[in-house]
């Protein structure tokens, strides 16, 4: 027994002196950690304590030396790593940092760990610095002229002074910094602006310079002249497809070529058009210096049978003046009847003497009833709409209010109010008057009711005419859709700069009529509702127009159309086809607008 405890304890003392030797590890489960180093583990670091990054976003590469595996992570969503971990030795991290839109600039931390070791690494990354400017400062002094006005004249500037705004901006991109900024002050300008489905299509406020970036009554344009909707005639495979001409411009190539409204082209350049080229083939339509088969296109009991009317004729490419007024004419009825018909694309004081012309013909024709075609008028100057109105109410309303313009808290305080009075040449933006609204008493109809053919693109100047009218008692029958709703007008001021010419068209008033009424922010419903959209169109003034035959025949009758009214089943198998932007941009850059001219 004695042997055996000697043997015990000499290996007790052994295990004891083992464990106690320099430089040997313990076998137990706590000591188990791996040895953790002091520092970083990164050498060669290839940063500085703050990197810069570009405003406009881009890639930063960091070189670098690892003494283990690392990983990375940042604190920014604007600053995303590329590359989020490595290992030992010569690494690179990837960051993608976002463009700053932000009014102010960014930080974002990076922080770096090497495995093994206890001190991670921070890489700062910069964007900008305190407020920034992100333009060239080009235009800080058209910027500030922009402000001046607004800060003064517009409709809704009660907040405009909170704004931190960057005058380095080109002037387009300022003056939407300044809308945006008050429309985030709780909705202030919510009636500066087309809306559609609880979003904002555009604002209504406008700049522009030498170039015109609008389609209006005056400006001149350089192409075919035509708007055209592609267009499928049937529901078969060998349905005809080709463009249905809904409108050509007066003056221009396509209308010296013989173009009309309602023809049908199906062929391009000898290419016949497909579904699978149209867009294409319709670019070129509306480029001009084209060939073109142009077509007749009728109804048989809703089945379309097409015609040619004339084969391969050439469409040039020119610059022509876009007029006001597109069409007018008389139409009779069996009885004698005669009802005038005047289309006006938009309201402009150049083409005035148009208006007129039309009316005096009107006079001599002894109408018995007026329709007057809006659907594609988005407005104009205020003058010219008082004129139309003037002769459309005649000697009878004479200096009776047509509108009444109402401006912002500031200048309406001042006593500031605006009229436009019926056959009265003084107005607010002509004190020392405008003599064709005192000549237009003279061959003025004085209608106690019209017919107005209206739609979406149906607008400001145009809205005023009807609000106007029935401001008078005058009875305004409204066919077709829906108008846009623009019940506010702008003032527009002009400066020269470094040779250039600068056009700012602020909204600064709601339009009233003699009532009081300007609530028609969400558009005139029409009394007879008839979309055309999907209606081959007929010719303007005529029965073969959908709009102007449903119009005619209330004028005629006294009844109103029912909503299923068809123009000779021109409704029936026909399909349009997805309208690209070039398609687009004829019907959509007339901007308009109620304008108040200012010096």
């Amino acid at each position: 027994m004695m042997f055996k405890n000697i043997f015990v304890n000499i290996l007790l003392i052994a295990a004891t002196t083992f464990s106690l030797l320099p430089g040997l590890a313990s076998c137990s489960d706590d000591n188990d950690a791996p040895v953790v180093l002091a520092g970083n583990g990164i050498s060669d670091e290839q940063w500085a304590d703050v990197n810069d990054a570009d405003l406009k976003g881009e890639i930063l590469i960091f070189e670098f030396t690892a003494a283990g595996a690392w990983t990375a992570v940042s604190d920014g969503d604007w600053c995303a790593l590329i590359t989020e971990r490595g290992q030992a030795g010569a690494s690179s991290l990837r960051i993608k940092v976002a463009e700053n839109q932000e009014a102010y600039g960014r930080s974002a931390t990076i922080t770096l760990s090497v495995e093994g070791y206890s001190e991670p690494c921070s890489i700062v990354v910069r964007q900008g610095e305190g407020f920034l400017e992100k333009g060239t400062g080009t235009y800080r002094e058209i910027n500030n002229w922009v402000y001046g006005i607004m800060e003064k004249n517009y409709l809704w500037n009660d907040n405009m002074s909170s704004l931190l705004l960057d005058y380095s901006l080109d002037y387009q991109s300022f003056l939407t910094s300044v809308l945006d900024g008050i429309a985030g002050i709780d909705d202030a300008n919510h009636d500066d602006g087309s809306w559609h489905d609880g979003t904002r299509r555009l604002y209504y406020s406008y700049i522009e310079s030498n170039a015109p970036t609008s389609r209006a009554p005056g400006v001149p344009y350089t192409d075919s002249g035509m708007a055209i909707v592609p267009t499928i005639l049937g529901y078969g495979d060998n349905a005809p497809c080709g463009f249905a001409v809904k409108w050509v411009t007066p003056g221009s190539p396509a209308d010296i070529a013989g173009v009309r409204r309602g023809d049908f082209i199906s062929v391009v350049n000898n290419i016949a058009v497909t579904e699978s080229n149209y867009q294409n083939l319709g670019k070129s339509v509306l480029n001009g210096n084209v060939t073109i088969d142009l077509n007749i296109v009728e109804f048989n009991d809703g089945s379309p049978k097409v015609t040619n009317r004339v084969p391969s004729v050439m469409v040039g490419k020119d610059t022509y003046m876009d007029p006001a007024v597109y069409k007018y004419n008389v139409m009779e009825a069996s009885d004698g009847k005669k009802v005038g018909y005047i289309n006006i694309m938009g309201f402009h004081m150049d083409f005035d003497t148009d208006i007129l012309s039309a009316f005096k013909y009107f006079r001599q024709q002894n109408i018995n009833d007026l329709i007057i075609d809006l659907r594609f008028n988005t407005g104009g100057h205020v003058l010219s709409s008082t004129l139309l109105a003037t002769l459309i109410a005649g000697p009878s309303h004479s200096d009776e209010v047509y509108v009444r313009t109402t401006y912002n808290k500031a200048r309406t305080a001042a006593g500031e109010v605006g009229e436009y009075r019926i056959g009265n040449p003084v107005a607010p933006d002509a004190v020392n008057g405008y003599a064709p609204i005192a000549d237009a008493l003279g061959n003025a109809l004085g209608m106690s009711r019209v017919f107005v053919i209206c739609s979406n693109y149906t607008a400001s100047a145009s809205e005023l005419l009807i609000n106007g009218l029935r401001g008078l008692d005058i009875t305004v029958n409204l066919v077709g859709t829906t108008t846009q709703g623009k019940n506010v007008g702008m003032e527009g001021w002009r400066k020269t700069w470094s040779n250039y010419q600068f056009n700012f068209y602020p909204i600064t008033f709601y339009c009233e009529n003699a009532k009081g009424f300007r609530d028609y922010a969400d558009g005139f419903t029409p009394d007879v509702v008839l979309d055309d959209t999907n209606i081959y169109p007929g010719d303007f003034g005529t029965l073969s127009d959908y709009l102007t035959n449903a119009a005619f025949q209330w004028a005629y009758t006294g009844n109103k159309p029912a909503a299923t009214t068809s123009s000779r089943g021109r409704s029936a198998a026909v399909r349009t086809l997805r309208m690209t932007e070039e398609l687009q941009e004829p019907l959509t850059r007339r901007t308009g607008g109620s304008i108040i001219l200012r010096d």
